[in-house]
């Protein structure tokens, strides 16, 4: 079992980049972390506006100022119903983005803090 372990132990290490690079590890981690809270909020966004289409077709189905015909009114109700259930299912999809970005998030700060103790180790040898 020790054997396991230490060979787990040196597989991890060994994906971790030099201490040498520490500062450019550092700026690629912020620069991959920036990109994934852009396609976040671009996520948030998408599923907000297809969540508001679908209420506004659904206000607009139950207003009686255009005199639409029923089979318009129901198609309209319907199609409602389809855009908030996607609307839904992108909601889904952004709050499994959002803890996969913040999971990402604390791997890198452990990485990070792993990286700036090896540093500091080979200052004092």
């Amino acid at each position: 079992m020790e054997k396991q372990s230490n060979e787990l132990r040196a597989r991890l290490l060994a994906t971790l980049p030099q201490p040498e690079s520490l500062g450019k590890y550092r700026e690629e981690t912020a620069a991959l972390l920036a990109r994934h809270a852009k396609a976040l909020r671009w996520d948030q966004v998408l599923a907000n506006t297809v969540v508001f289409l679908a209420i506004t077709l659904l206000l607009l189905s139950g207003n009686d100022y255009w005199r639409l015909g029923a089979s318009t009114i129901h198609g309209l109700q319907i199609g409602s119903a389809a855009l908030y259930f996607i609307g839904l299912i992108f909601q889904v999809r952004y709050k499994v983005y959002d803890s996969q970005v913040a999971t990402l998030k604390e791997v890198k700060q452990v990485q990070l803090q792993i990286l700036e103790l090896q540093a500091s180790l080979q200052k004092d040898r």
